[in-house]
């Protein structure tokens, strides 16, 4: 039996009436988002059965004022959490169109929260504006998508040196990758679904930022180079203000780069940035150590099981073999790391456990695009 099959087994067997969250990167919604692409992938109605199990157990919390998603508006813990599985069940006509009214009430909470961020320089994905904004746009809410892509307009022209410049305690300075930073943002920018004046002059001006960087900086740690940094900051404790780390993820890494150039829109990809995305990707190929990739488990975070889908996703794009053969590597890593079974998280955490990791498993052991980190940005 190949290993993805074992682990569904596994989750399977996984009491989710343990977890302590209903959120959809660490919670039941997750576990929602896992049995549904099961469901799309082998079309068993068991699969079916699971998500209707946990969604319901999720909205009697709702309905019981329990549920830890009615205190936090983001898409990892809250409301555009929720909003978003129910808007996907509508759409694969898992759910009746009654809950359309739902939506409606998410969508006023979920905008009015991402206001307040933006205005306390909260510029996240995961906990953030931009995964609210990434939401709102997933379900056509085109008066409120455009409302916030006017203030970002606004908050983008206020520093040129340092776009979306986060304030906030936890994300303080401006990050590059997926989870947090500037990958994360110009993949929501560039997801809207209308042509919008606004967005181009964002998601061009960014690339040109990164572009900028890259060039503009020769960075090695332990004869290993990195061409961008973790974060960038306004004061004097890294060198040009460049916080570089040796590190290989799909949270936060300079390999955010290759794959955002291969996922969007035409329009804004030029033989330049393919060429950079290559060589970053390219050579990113030899960290393999743990002093090069900081990845010591499996999760899909910031463990391998996220670099898996990365080559994997890469492979898929270019069809480059040496794509493939990073893919295989990470692919026996992790199953070395779930033998392992050093993460502390619950099991059925999707992020930072058993769920994402075994779609990325499934996926890479199946040769079929499942496309299910949409939400993880990678599409």
């Amino acid at each position: 039996m190949k290993i993805a099959k074992q682990l569904i087994q596994k989750i399977d067997s996984i009491d989710s009436e343990t977890l302590k969250t209903d959120s959809l990167l660490n919670g039941r919604l997750g576990l929602v988002y896992y049995y549904y692409n099961l469901y799309k992938h082998f079309n068993d109605e068991k699969h079916l059965d699971k998500i209707q199990v946990n969604l319901e157990a999720v909205l009697n919390n709702i309905e019981s004022q329990t549920s830890d998603v009615l205190l936090d508006s983001t898409l990892e813990n809250g409301l555009s959490g929720l909003g978003y599985i129910l808007q996907l069940l509508i759409n694969a006509n898992i759910l009746d169109t009654e809950y359309k009214s739902e939506i409606d009430q998410i969508n006023t909470v979920v905008f009015d929260e991402a206001i307040k961020l933006i205005e306390q320089k909260n510029y996240d994905f995961v906990r953030g504006p931009f995964g609210i904004l990434f939401y709102l746009s997933f379900v056509n809410d085109t008066f409120h998508v455009n409302a916030i892509l006017e203030i970002l307009i606004e908050k983008f022209k206020e520093d040129e040196d340092f776009f979306f410049y986060n304030e906030y305690t936890y994300i303080e300075g401006v990050h590059i990758g997926y989870a947090h930073g500037i990958c994360g943002i110009i993949k929501v920018l560039n997801d809207n679904k209308d042509e919008d004046e606004r967005v181009d002059f964002m998601i061009e001006k960014l690339l040109m930022k990164l572009v900028s960087i890259i060039e503009n900086n020769d960075f090695y740690i332990d004869n290993q180079k990195y061409y961008l940094p973790r974060s960038i900051h306004k004061d004097d404790t890294y060198k040009n203000g460049l916080n570089y780390r040796a590190v290989l993820a799909w949270s936060n890494s300079d390999i955010n780069f290759s794959t955002l150039i291969y996922s969007i829109k035409e329009k804004y990809v030029t033989k330049k940035l393919i060429d950079i995305a290559n060589e970053i990707a390219l050579n990113s190929i030899s960290r393999k150590k743990e002093k090069h990739t900081r990845v010591w488990d499996h999760r899909f975070y910031f463990g391998s099981s996220g670099v898996l889908k990365i080559y994997n996703f890469l492979y898929k794009k270019t069809g480059v073999k040496a794509y493939q053969k990073a893919a295989k590597y990470w692919y026996k890593q992790t199953l070395i790391f779930l033998e392992e079974n050093k993460i502390e998280n619950h099991p059925l955490n999707f992020l930072n456990n058993l769920p994402a990791t075994t779609l990325s498993i499934l996926e890479f052991e199946e040769e079929k695009d499942m496309n299910w980190t949409k939400i993880l940005l990678l599409l």
